[in-house]
């Protein structure tokens, strides 16, 4: 039997090109790709809040050639888009935790609001009028967005496009008046005067966005939200080939060079080991599930 790896490796993103999950994939693989020696493809397979790409990874073979990088949406979109053909916890193999990242409230220039309490006064103003955009139905923007409503106290509407990428644009577009995506998707459309920032969804404000207030300085300290992203194989992996992948993503994660990159959009490198990360995954889906009917309506 070859060593592993002899040829090229699949890296499923469960969304359409451009979202958060897409960014810190392709950041990712290309270093991984580096330290395996062998091409990384990264393949944006949208559909059904994730679901329908991490259906095609449970059901590949488990030799290590098809990988998924997914976030907190593993678990949520699971709930949502019940019934799934796979089950989150038993067809899959952790891998490793990639990365965390803050979620940003912004909204489209014409919407009149300069800042978090403007936009909850308006969306109270007008109930059920104010529309957001998210990756899709369970996704961790789409998380966000309610959990903003339901601390918030305000009714809104929720359109969940097919990533996080096409939901930053439709902001842009104004189809919908806010986002409350990961800043990895939202920043270059921030960044570009395209999208207004209102609050950062954590305790503490962000080195690539300083101007941003924190949820607690813009008036909702219960907004401490962060996103998770991860890597999975299909069930069944062979110890030896997760512990090469995982080594590698150790080396890579540990690096200068990927650290500055995904700091760009708002993203910090969080390495860890699958055992590791199997254990605060089964953590986060007995707790969210827990709380996911009164987040998600």
């Amino acid at each position: 039997m070859a060593a592993y790896p002899d040829r090229p490796i699949k890296v499923i993103v469960p969304f359409a090109a451009g979202g958060g999950t897409d960014i810190i994939a392709r950041s990712v693989s290309e270093k991984l790709s580096q330290k395996l020696g062998q091409a990384i493809v990264v393949i944006n397979t949208p559909g059904a809040g994730g679901t329908i790409g991490a259906s095609s990874v449970a059901r590949a073979e488990p030799d290590g050639y098809t990988l998924l990088v997914w976030h907190i949406g593993m678990i949520s979109s699971a709930y949502t888009n019940k019934p799934v053909p796979y089950d989150p916890v038993k067809d899959f193999t952790p891998i490793g935790q990639l990365a965390t990242a803050a979620n940003l409230i912004a909204v489209n220039p014409a919407v009149p609001a300069k800042n978090l309490g403007e936009l909850i006064a308006l969306a109270k103003a007008k109930p059920g009028q104010l529309n957001y955009g998210s990756s899709g139905i369970g996704g961790a923007d789409h998380l966000a967005g309610e959990l903003l409503s339901q601390v918030a106290n305000i009714q809104t509407v929720h359109v969940p496009y097919k990533g996080g990428g096409p939901a930053t644009m439709g902001a842009v577009g104004g189809e919908v008046q806010y986002v409350t995506g990961s800043a990895a998707q939202v920043m270059p459309m921030v960044k570009a005067g395209r999208l207004r920032p209102l609050a950062v969804m954590q305790k503490q404000r962000i080195s690539s966005l300083p101007e941003v207030p924190s949820a607690p300085e813009a008036g909702l300290p219960q907004l401490d939200y962060k996103t998770w992203f991860a890597m999975w194989g299909p069930a069944g992996m062979p110890p030896e080939v997760v512990a090469k992948i995982s080594t590698a993503l150790k080396e890579v994660l540990a690096g200068a060079e990927i650290r500055a990159d995904l700091d760009k959009g708002g993203v910090e490198p969080a390495f860890s080991a699958p055992h590791e990360f199997a254990a605060m995954f089964r953590a986060d889906y007995i707790k969210w599930n827990k709380i996911l009917a009164g987040l998600i309506k």
